[in-house]
């Protein structure tokens, strides 16, 4: 028995490390791309995988909706597994684009503007992921037989979802006006 957990073990971590290699080349492949790109099309990269977000967010809400309308949450970890990986591989993209934008054109004002994209963007997935947390818990907690204590704690829950939903929107317009900036430096570059 031991042999085969460890085994297993092996074999799990044979497996990770080759994903991890191939991640790893997979990356030096973009950042090789991204090297001879002009100014406006790491731009357009950069907005391309910004709208695949928007994307990613609608699948994740979704998705949500669908496993609150189900009342079957067993599909939620699948789900933030999927978005989480779609999330990450946007991120890397942006990354390297904004690395190519210091290292071969040295516009170290454009990296700025993207740093502050990246740092909302991570903010409103933190939002998001702590909203779907308050709504999955006011469905269960809807679920229940009603007492006082429970009405309390559904009072407690629709204000903490009123509250995240107003973080995500400011968010949102925060993330928006950078955006609106990358577009006015990118209309720059074509003239």
């Amino acid at each position: 028995d031991t042999e085969n957990i460890l085994g297993g073990d092996a074999e799990e971590d044979a497996k990770h490390e080759a994903m991890k290699q191939v991640r790893i080349r997979r990356g030096e492949e973009i950042k090789s791309k991204v090297r001879s790109m002009s100014v406006s099309d790491l731009l357009d990269m950069i907005f391309g995988a910004q709208q695949e977000r928007v994307s990613t967010y609608k699948i994740y809400e979704n998705g949500l909706s669908t496993i609150l309308l189900s009342r079957d949450i067993t599909d939620y970890p699948a789900l933030c597994a999927k978005v989480t990986a779609s999330f990450s591989v946007l991120s890397d993209t942006i990354n390297a684009a904004k690395s190519s934008l210091v290292e071969q054109h040295k516009r170290k004002d454009i990296s700025t503007v993207v740093d502050q994209l990246q740092k909302q963007e991570c903010d409103k997935l933190n939002f998001t992921a702590a909203l779907h947390l308050e709504r999955l818990r006011l469905n269960n907690s809807e679920l229940g037989v009603g007492n006082d204590a429970d009405e309390r704690a559904k009072k407690l829950l629709k204000e903490s979802i009123q509250t995240l939903q107003g973080k995500i929107s400011l968010t949102v317009q925060s993330i928006n006006e950078s955006i609106d900036e990358l577009r006015c430096i990118a209309v720059d570059e074509e003239e």
